[in-house]
C-alpha cells in the first residue's frame, strides 16, 4: 500500500526542512510520496484547499491512503499502517503544543482514498485558520462513515429541560467544580434563528462559563 503525505506550506522554510529531514528518516525504505503544497498569494491560509490540491496529486501518484499532515508534527511513535477508515493520528509527536482533545480532526489525519473522494473533500470556503477539519468530521458523521471513535458509559439519569431565550438569559448555579480533577460536562441545545454578525469574522455564543 501506498501512502501519500500531504503537507500544506507557506513561508515557514525551517519548518519545513525540518520535517523533510524527520519523515525522510522515519519512513526510509518504505513506499510513501511526500506532497508539499504551496500557497503563494497573500490571502489568508486556505488549509483545506491546499490539502484538497495535495489530494489530486496523490492520485496522479497512484497512492492507496493519504496522511494529511500539518508541519509542525514530527512522528515519533506513529503507526501510519493503512486503515479502511480514517483515522485521527495526532498523538505521538514533537515540535508542536497544540491541545489534543476527543473531537479533535486536525494535525495528521489518514484516509484511504476512496472515502476521501465520497465524502467530497475537504471545504475550500474556510480562510484562516480552523474549522476544516471540524466541517470534514460533521460530513463524516452525516454520511455514516465511521472514524476511530472512544466510547463513553452515559448514566441513565433523570432529564430535564428548560426554554432559554435571547443573550441575556442564562442560568445561575454555585461553582462546584474541582478544577485540579478530570470532568465531563455535557449538554443539548436547540438554537432558534441566529442573526449573525456579517461584518465580524466569527460569531461566538457561550454555552458554559465560570465567572471571573
Amino acid at each position: 500500500m501506498k501512502l501519500g503525505i500531504i503537507v500544506p506550506y507557506r513561508k515557514r522554510p525551517g519548518h519545513l526542512r525540518k520535517f523533510q529531514e524527520s519523515i525522510s528518516e522515519y519512513f526510509k525504505d518504505k513506499d510513501y510520496h511526500l506532497i508539499v503544497v504551496e500557497q503563494a498569494d497573500d490571502l489568508p491560509f486556505n488549509r483545506g484547499k491546499l490539502l484538497n490540491i495535495g489530494f489530486q496529486y496523490a492520485l496522479r501518484q497512484q497512492c492507496d491512503y493519504v496522511a494529511f499532515h500539518d508541519i509542525d508534527m514530527l512522528p515519533v511513535d506513529v503507526d501510519y499502517s493503512y486503515s479502511d477508515v480514517p483515522v485521527h493520528l495526532a498523538t505521538n509527536f514533537t515540535n508542536s503544543d497544540r491541545e489534543i482533545f476527543d473531537t479533535y480532526f486536525g494535525g495528521v489525519t489518514l484516509f484511504p482514498v476512496d472515502l476521501f473522494k465520497k465524502v467530497n473533500g475537504y471545504s475550500n470556503e474556510y480562510w484562516g485558520w480552523g474549522f476544516e477539519d471540524d466541517d470534514l468530521l460533521m460530513r463524516l458523521t452525516e454520511q455514516n462513515v465511521f472514524t476511530d471513535f472512544k466510547t463513553y458509559e452515559v448514566p441513565n439519569l433523570a432529564q430535564s429541560g428548560i426554554y432559554l431565550h435571547n443573550k441575556q438569559s442564562y442560568v445561575e448555579c454555585p461553582n462546584t467544580i474541582d478544577l485540579r480533577n478530570n470532568f465531563t460536562i455535557h449538554t443539548s441545545f436547540r438554537p432558534d434563528d441566529i442573526v449573525c454578525d456579517y461584518e465580524k469574522s466569527f460569531d461566538e455564543y457561550c454555552v458554559f462559563s465560570i465567572p471571573g
